[in-house]
């Protein structure tokens, strides 16, 4: 890589500029302090703005539900001077309307009737007693209003309803059933259980009636021997309508929400649904207020919720890159229930005169010192560019990526110097890594160290790679041809090998040595290993596409991998070395490559590597032999795949070579060569099978001694 020329200054000469700027830097210092107590001043103000629009908009929720409580002591003041009661708009049989009924229920809604009228809380209003009487004067969306009764104790289910006249006069009698007991109601039970005059404030509920969500007031005076309750309904949409209400906004893009103490939401913020019809609106109540699709008051949530979580708090907090502030306040009901009431106002609205002030300052200021600024700023990107690329290039050489050639363009000579050996560096680096594993290269750059021999017994699992026929490839292609074949080929299988965790420890003619866990220990390298190798297969089968249609040979690859313990590590001499494995291990994944060939197979593994792997794969149960070197038999197993990318077919015939095996290994051979036909009958091609069939044929044909076991003994290498 060639070397960058420029023009270089001495280190002293920059310094000698830098003592120029110490007084520019001597403004700046004055400029933070006063910019950061600029930020104290606005963080002060907008909180204690913040805190009063949330006292502001409780006072007007407080308003808004003053018709309910005020309503209800009304109510309750009437029944106990006897001018509200139920009296003759009940009793009588059910499905016949007596005379007086109309007139009672008409002196009934001349009481009650107002309340709606004049308030837009308040949806309806009740009355009920302990015989499961009751009257509901009811306001409809769209502007109607209806009577209904109920008599429990005379009628059962059955209701009257009234449409109501503007003037409160009833009409159109009609009979339903309505299975209601207002009895059973939240609002009826919690007056019941209070003491008489009391004013009690139900939890958000669904409305029997009309199935909307709200919330009820209610009190109960005695007449006689009876409690008699009268209540009024708040829907939730009415609470809605208040907090989206532009009078009861803090500023222009504020947005205030009600909930329950746990965070649920009563009251919609603007833009939490497209519509506020009460079917569409349904949905969103009593969610969680970090639910919303608001995207200011759920950050606002989620920041409160990471905070103290207390009832009254105002604080600040980040939402779609805008500085948000939010107060939150409990608005108390009852000595029971309490809502509560969060404002969410955007700091900008807040601080819009202050931030004005505070930019005409900043501005006066960047004109005085911009010549100062500029300078500044050239200089130190004069020093901090060459630097800044240096460490990244030190960072890439750490990490042994040497995908860049980025050139450091460097002024002074001091950093021309560096970058130049820094190029050296990366030079020496990346031919070094091309012949040694770079896992080994990562771990020797990080410790700052020369490496030496030596080595340690690990537990290692091993693969040897060969392709079948290579001779024959070889000779029917050019050197070049041949060699740049071979470099596609070595090039899918090391990625696909390194993608797995496999340190490459050598290329050896057409074939590839890697093992898994070394340097890097891998507690699954057997899985690994298997991934690995199925990895390696996937990548062949996408070259060999093109490959075919360049002409060139597919390159069918065979493997073996075995488990066991290996030394490894630094092997050679003082003045050659190489990070390699050595030990019986290695040998065995050679001869189980080998044996590919002789088995029909593509993959085979020893009985550690089976066991290592989990039951993450599918195998096929091949052989019980006895290696060349070795004296001791194992198990050999055909890797088929991972589950769902296995034919059934070969599954199938996988499970009937094992079956058959067994029945050659209790010599049974006649019934093994039985099961074989049949096998080979649908998998005419399967190796193993044709192999295994043709042993059984001359076992049958030749009869073995009766200490004779089925272990197959390998005395050549294959």
């Amino acid at each position: 890589m060639p070397a960058v020329r420029t023009h270089a200054v001495s280190l002293r000469t920059s310094l000698l500029r830098s003592f120029a700027l110490l007084i520019l830097l001597s403004s700046l210092t004055v400029l933070v302090l006063m910019w950061v107590r600029s930020l104290e001043v606005e963080k002060d103000l907008s909180g204690r703005l913040t805190g009063r629009g949330t006292e502001r908009a409780s006072r007007e929720l407080e308003a808004f539900l003053e018709p309910a409580r005020s309503g209800t002591l009304m109510a309750l003041a009437w029944g106990r001077s006897g001018q509200l009661g139920l009296g003759d708009v009940v009793g009588g049989d059910p499905g016949t309307t007596r005379a007086g009924q109309t007139s009672a229920a008409a002196r009934l809604n001349a009481l009650l009737l107002p309340f709606l009228r004049v308030s837009s809380a308040l949806s309806s209003v009740q009355l009920a007693d302990g015989d499961g009487r009751g009257f509901l004067v009811l306001q409809l969306p769209d502007g109607r209003v209806v009577n209904r009764i109920v008599d429990r104790s005379s009628w059962g289910a059955s209701t009257l309803w009234f449409d109501v006249a503007v003037d409160g006069t009833p009409s159109g009698p009609t009979w339903k059933d309505v299975d209601y007991e207002p009895r059973r109601r939240a609002w009826y039970e919690l007056a019941a259980a209070a003491p008489p005059g009391e004013v009690c404030w139900t939890d958000a509920y669904t409305f029997a009636t009309t199935k909307d969500l709200g919330i009820t007031v209610s009190g109960r005076w005695r007449a006689g021997e009876q409690d008699v309750v009268v209540a009024f309904d708040v829907l939730l949409n009415d609470l809605s309508l208040f907090t989206q209400d532009e009078a009861s906004r803090v500023s222009a893009n504020a947005l205030t929400v009600i909930a329950t103490r746990d965070g649920r939401v009563l009251g919609l913020p603007r833009g939490a649904a497209e519509t506020m019809e009460p079917t569409a609106a349904r949905a969103l109540y009593l969610r969680p207020l970090i639910d919303l699709d608001v995207a200011a008051v759920r950050d606002g949530a989620r920041a409160r919720a990471q905070a103290s979580g207390a009832a009254d708090a105002v604080f600040s907090y980040e939402s779609g890159g805008d500085d948000w502030w939010a107060g939150f306040r409990e608005h108390a009901l009852d000595a029971k229930h309490a809502l509560e009431i969060g404002v969410f106002v955007p700091s900008a609205d807040l601080l819009a005169e202050v931030h004005q002030q505070r930019l005409f300052i900043l501005v006066a200021t960047a004109v005085a010192l911009l010549a100062a600024l500029l300078y500044s700023l050239v200089l130190s990107r004069s020093y901090s560019r060459p630097i800044e690329a240096l460490v990244q290039q030190s960072s890439r050489i750490r990490d042994l990526d040497f995908a860049s050639d980025d050139q450091v363009d460097a002024r002074l000579k001091e950093f021309q110097a560096l970058a130049q050996a820094q190029r050296q560096s990366v030079a020496a680096l990346q031919s070094f890594s091309r012949y040694v594993p770079v896992e080994v290269v990562r771990q020797l750059v990080g410790a700052g160290e020369v490496a030496r021999i030596g080595g340690r017994t690990e537990t290692l699992s091993v693969l040897f790679t060969d392709i079948a026929g290579f001779t024959s490839i070889a000779e029917g292609m050019t050197p070049q041809a041949l060699a740049d074949h071979m470099a596609s080929y070595f090039q899918a299988l090391i990625e696909a090998l390194h993608g797995t965790g496999a340190t490459v420890d050598k290329i050896v003619g057409d074939a590839i040595v890697a093992f898994w866990g070394a340097p890097r220990r891998l507690e699954d390298h057997a899985a690994r290993a298997v991934r690995g190798v199925l990895q390696c297969r996937r990548a062949l089968e996408v070259l060999r596409g093109p490959w075919r249609q360049q002409g060139l040979p597919e390159l069918p690859t065979r493997f073996g991998l075995s488990l066991g313990p290996v030394v490894v590590g630094n092997i050679g001499a003082p003045s050659r070395l190489a990070y390699t494995a050595i030990g019986d291990t290695m040998n065995v994944a050679s001869r189980l490559e080998a044996l590919n060939k002789e088995y029909g197979t593509r993959v085979l593994v020893d009985d550690a590597i089976r066991q290592g792997a989990g039951d993450g794969f599918l195998w096929r149960r091949v052989d019980h032999i006895v290696v060349l070197g070795k004296t001791s038999p194992m198990l050999v197993h055909e890797l088929l795949g991972a589950p769902g990318d296995v034919p059934a077919e070969l599954v199938a015939a996988a499970a009937g070579y094992e079956k058959a095996w067994d029945a050659y290994a209790q010599r049974d051979f006649a019934r093994a060569r039985e099961l074989l036909d049949e096998l080979l009958v649908a998998a005419p091609s399967d190796g193993p099978s044709l192999r295994l069939r043709g042993v059984v044929q001359q076992l049958i044909d030749e009869p073995p001694p009766p200490d004779w076991t089925a272990v197959t003994w390998h005395a050549v290498k294959a």
